[in-house]
């Protein structure tokens, strides 16, 4: 019930911000939207307020994540999806899950305060991605078409079949936290995503057949509103909001004869609104823990975003047609954490069952605002960079025939 009137207030909220310009002006700036959000924070809690219920921010997060892995979803046709951006397909089926398993790993290892359950979920938090600042240093420039194919299907392929995968090692997490022998929350966190997904898929189904037999509405229409029932009817069923509404966009998406066009202005009207309040929650709400940060956490962070995830994309691209210069620059280029990852973090603050809670939230708000702050400040120099390397290479080709 609470997901439902948050998800309900959030609508709300984003049909008023979209009439100003407000909503514009802070996806081009997220690293300042996390400034404000953790000045907005220490400024609440200097003027002795009382503190905002946990349960209230964490389903407003989850209805955020809701929102960005249904348009994420939403573009993506899955039958087709490997034939026609092999390159996105790669890094979403071999790159994600690689990294995953090194970033846990490397958090085992390098972070006594984390068990391997909460390391594991460590890194499937950052598993996820949603940068969108960083994807228009490169779809506005002339970059090769299937770089840019690459650039704008991959983190909306990671979203949508990572966030059910981090939804199942949350519940694998809670499990280990209730107690090795009670596996009630593993068992209700699968019984709910099942549910979701069958939910999520019938509206999704029932949505594009009738935007095929209605030419008078806009696909998009029937796409929003198949994403919001699924998402309010899940929530008070007590199944897998998040889940139903991706499962509900990626149905949707792969019925429905909508031009691209269409799906694309659906994903960014939702990723202008947002990111952008992800981000100042964020800082609002797990902001202030960077100053519970310690050394090993700041080295683990800055090489999650880092080695850890060039590492495995590059390996996955090995084998790609792509040139050599455009596998180099996939691979550092995106994938870092971006909202969908604060949105699934913050979506754990009042569940306190996880391993490690606390540790965990601190290690990954670290390492989501390294990512963030990364992406913001190298993505338009490695897309130049690429450019020029790019033309310097295709030279050399003309000069070599």
């Amino acid at each position: 019930m609470t997901l439902a009137l948050a998800a309900l207030f959030a609508l709300g909220l984003f049909r008023i911000l979209a009439r100003t310009r407000i909503p514009g002006a802070a996806s081009e700036a997220p690293a300042l939207v996390i400034i404000a959000g953790i000045c907005a924070s220490f400024v609440y809690r200097g003027l002795g307020a009382p503190a905002l219920p946990t349960d209230w921010i964490a389903s407003t997060a989850e209805a955020g994540l809701a929102a960005l892995v249904f348009a994420s979803a939403a573009q993506i046709q899955v039958s087709r999806f490997a034939r026609h951006c092999p390159a996105s397909f790669r890094l979403t089926a071999g790159g994600a899950p690689l990294f995953l398993i090194i970033c846990a790993l490397c958090a085992f290892v390098l972070l006594p305060q984390l068990s391997a359950p909460s390391a594991l979920l460590l890194g499937a938090i950052l598993m996820l991605n949603g940068a969108a600042f960083d994807r228009r240093a490169v779809t506005g420039t002339p970059a090769p078409a299937p770089i840019k194919a690459a650039v704008r299907m991959e983190s909306a392929a990671i979203i949508a079949f990572g966030a059910p995968v981090a939804i199942l090692i949350a519940g694998y997490a809670t499990a280990q936290g209730a107690g090795e022998a009670h596996l009630k929350p593993l068992l209700d966190a699968s019984m709910g995503a099942l549910g979701g997904f069958a939910l999520g898929g019938l509206a999704g189904y029932l949505a594009a057949r009738a935007s095929i037999s209605d030419v008078k509405r806009s696909p998009a229409q029937y796409a929003c509103l198949a994403g919001l029932t699924s998402l309010l009817a899940a929530a008070l069923l007590g199944l897998d909001a998040v889940i139903a509404a991706g499962a509900a966009g990626l149905v949707w998406g792969q019925e429905t004869k909508a031009a691209p066009t269409t799906r694309l202005r659906l994903r960014r009207v939702i990723e202008q609104n947002v990111p952008p309040a992800a981000y100042f929650l964020f800082g609002c709400v797990l902001g202030p823990r960077l100053l519970d940060a310690d050394l090993l956490s700041t080295i683990f962070a800055m090489a999650a975003v880092t080695v850890m995830r060039a590492g495995p994309r590059l390996a996955m691209l090995q084998s790609s047609r792509l040139p050599k210069e455009s596998q180099v620059f996939l691979a550092w280029f995106g994938g870092a954490p971006g909202a969908a990852s604060a949105l699934f973090l913050i979506s754990l603050l009042d569940d306190a069952m996880i391993v490690d809670h606390e540790a965990l939230l601190t290690v990954a708000a670290l390492a989501v605002l390294a990512g963030v702050f990364g992406a913001r400040l190298t993505s338009r120099p490695l897309a130049n960079a690429f450019l020029r390397q790019t033309a310097l290479a295709k030279k050399r080709r003309m000069y070599a025939n």
